[in-house]
């Protein structure tokens, strides 16, 4: 079988960093193409596959007829345009979150994926989190009865935000870049879709780069969320139930916690702590290290050449992005808002890869 042929659609520093490398080592994957509209960020990703074609512009690499999918890693503001422009030309999109800045520009690139019959698949790595597998496994057996509330923040050290962040018009904020993973978790862990928002949001080095977000779930879970472009790092889940709790925590743990809802769990929690705080992989990996990122981008790149694809589909995308905007009304409104979104009695997040 010939290998996959991959364009990159955006070489910033997280393309650069994690998409790229992850890319040029697939098995039976080639990345072809690069684009970028920006010369030195071209020319960086260059260096790392001087083999590629070049473009400086995403219709172009799109036009070129020599790719089977593509790779979108631009700004928000361009995931509209660029994935049509990929389901018009027939290929296979991995689209980064967000779909897009509003759901009515996500609805034009559902209607673009349903009418071209490839795969979409949204860039909802953590979905592949070891950690994420496993909780989703215990919660789905039982392990801790029936879930009464969820706990999550995610924030990340200060930095330079890029400029596309810093307004919500480009797609920037942190609702958009942050929120929407663990909104997206909870759905994919619990199967249980959120019903009403309500949030509180502060802007201090970019438009709403911290946020607090309070999310009621169809069940009548509650789920409290914090989350920050510039504070500590940190990104921890806990799932709280009738007989215990389980927590996914990317920065402190290498394995899900289970704490069973007795005395004696509390105990050997205590006792669990002490020990795992010399565990030798928790003192020696690198806080940077995230292997969703690789098993996100093969799940892709095998279902686009011809292999079963479950998700997470743009679908997915578009029910994460209701909950979003829904988050920013109650924001700017002060009370709680119904995310607009309808579940479709059938999608097309059961396409397979159109013949080529």
């Amino acid at each position: 079988m010939p290998p996959l042929r991959i364009g990159l659609l955006g070489c910033g520093q997280i393309a650069r960093a994690v998409h790229l490398p992850v890319l040029r080592v697939l098995p039976n994957v080639r990345l072809a193409a690069i684009a970028d509209a920006n010369d030195a960020a071209l020319a960086a990703a260059a260096e790392l596959v001087p083999h590629a074609a070049r473009f400086a512009d995403f219709h172009a690499l799109i036009g070129s007829g020599d790719l089977d999918a593509v790779v979108i890693c631009l700004p928000p503001h361009l995931h509209a345009p660029s994935a049509i422009a990929a389901f018009e030309a027939g290929l296979h999109v991995y689209l980064e979150k967000p779909l897009a800045p509003s759901a009515a520009d996500g609805a034009r690139v559902l209607d673009a994926w349903r009418r071209a019959g490839t795969i979409g698949m949204i860039g909802f790595n953590f979905r592949f989190h070891p950690q994420a597998e496993r909780i989703r496994q215990r919660v789905r057996a039982g392990e801790i009865g029936t879930v009464l509330g969820i706990r999550s923040v995610f924030s990340i050290l200060p930095h330079q935000i890029p400029e596309w962040k810093r307004t919500r018009a480009l797609g920037g904020g942190v609702l958009l870049d942050l929120a929407s993973h663990h909104v997206d978790l909870v759905h994919h862990l619990l199967g249980d879709p959120v019903v009403r928002a309500y949030a509180s949001v502060r802007s201090l080095q970019a438009e709403c780069d911290h946020a607090a977000l309070q999310l009621e779930l169809a069940s009548g879970a509650s789920m409290q969320a914090f989350v920050s472009l510039g504070t500590v790092d940190e990104h921890r889940l806990e799932l709280l139930g009738t007989s215990g709790k389980l927590v996914m925590d990317r920065t402190e743990l290498t394995r899900p916690e289970h704490v069973a809802a007795t005395l004696r769990g509390a105990r050997v929690r205590r006792v669990r702590r002490a020990l795992e705080a010399l565990e030798p992989a928790r003192l020696l990996r690198s806080p940077g290290a995230e292997p969703s990122f690789a098993t996100a981008l093969g799940v892709f790149a095998a279902a686009a050449a011809g292999g079963p694809f479950a998700g997470p589909d743009l679908i997915d995308g578009a029910r994460c992005l209701a909950v979003v905007e829904a988050a920013e009304r109650a924001a700017s409104t002060g009370t709680a808002v119904v995310p607009a979104w309808t579940e479709p009695a059938t999608g097309p997040s059961t396409n397979q890869p159109a013949a080529r």
